[in-house]
């Protein structure tokens, strides 16, 4: 895989985590969410495996309390 494609990948997810954080935000499992900031966002496109890993973790963890 290309680094370019390591990126894409990166920015996609990057999009759809903040897409789903602004769009949920009044929801009651996306209230204790910190809000994102750009180096967050920076973080998140460069270390994206770690950061689906945990965010599906947190998720699923948090779904079926």
């Amino acid at each position: 895989m290309s680094i370019l494609n390591y990126l894409f990948i990166g920015f996609v997810c990057t999009f759809l985590l903040d897409y789903f954080s602004h769009k949920y935000r009044n929801h009651p499992s996306w209230r204790n969410v910190p809000g994102w900031n750009w180096g967050a966002r920076i973080m998140f496109v460069l270390a994206w495996p770690l950061g689906v890993i945990l965010f599906t973790y947190t998720f699923l963890k948090e779904h079926f309390k």
